[in-house]
This record gives C-alpha cells, structure tokens and sequence, in this order.
C-alpha cells in the first residue's frame, strides 16, 4: 500500500510539474547571448515543443532559433521558423518581418549587452 501512495503521488508530482517552455527558452536566450548558436537552437526547439500554443513562449523561441540558424549557415531552416511565426503571431504577416523582428532583437541585444556582442564576432557581423 505504501508503495502504491508513493506511485501516486510521483504521477501527481509529474503531472503537475510539466514544461511551458519557459526554463528552455530562457535558456536558449542566454545560450544566444553567449555566442553558442547550436545550444541556442536546441533549447529554443525544446522550447517551443514544450509552449504547444504559448505564443508568449513559442514566438520569442522561434525568433532565437531562426537568428540561430540564419547565424550557423542554415538559412532554408531560419526560414521555415519564420514562416512559424508568420503563422502564429498576430501582426507579422511576412517572413521579410519576421526576420526584421529577429534583426532588432540582435540590436537591442548590443545595447543591452555590448560587452557579450564585442565578444561574439557572429553577432558583431550581423549587426553591419
């Protein structure tokens, strides 16, 4: 019996414990910041796989991921993540201004952070 109330109460904890994305696209964000573009696009994929319909979650990952991958070289699958945006938020109606979106996050990142842009020659050549 006490093994089954345990049981129980670890679904319990499990169920009531399950991912918004949140974590993850913090996580993608600080990966981003620091330069580290392949860890960037995994947290951010987790991120948004774990936000389901979240837009304040999902949106900001997929606006990481593409700058991500346009950054690594992979620019058929920035896109894709840009016309996800397209598709989820309201407002953004072409990829052009989901990638705009993505450009001004890497401007505002350099304001906010300069010292970690100076360091990251990725970020430094997307900003000319």
């Amino acid at each position: 019996m006490k093994h089954l109330v345990c049981f129980i109460l670890s679904l319990s904890l499990l169920a009531c414990s399950s991912k918004s994305g949140k974590e993850e696209k913090e996580l993608a964000t600080q990966a981003f910041i620091n330069c580290d573009f392949y860890t960037a696009i995994e947290n951010a994929e987790m991120a948004i796989q774990y936000a389901g319909e979240d837009i304040n979650v999902s949106v900001p990952a997929l606006l990481i991921l593409g700058k991500s991958l346009d950054i690594s070289g992979d620019s058929t699958a920035a896109i894709a993540a840009y016309e996800k945006i397209v598709l989820l938020a309201p407002g953004i109606k072409t990829v052009v201004e989901a990638q705009k979106i993505a450009n001004n996050f890497v401007g505002k990142l350099s304001r906010s952070a300069p010292e970690k842009v100076k360091r990251c020659p990725a970020l430094q050549n997307d900003l000319r």
